[in-house]
């Protein structure tokens, strides 16, 4: 029987650590990318 729990809990944590994923889109990558890119270095 405590396995049964301790085997639920981590299904749930797994759940809610990988259920949404943050990741940015291609479009906002570019976006980003080139921003990064045209910024000058400050001396």
């Amino acid at each position: 029987m405590k396995l049964n729990l301790i085997a639920a809990a981590l299904v749930v944590l797994f759940l809610a650590a990988c259920g949404r994923p943050e990741q940015a889109l291609p479009e906002q990558e570019k976006t980003n990318f080139e921003r990064i890119l045209s910024e000058q270095p400050s001396d």
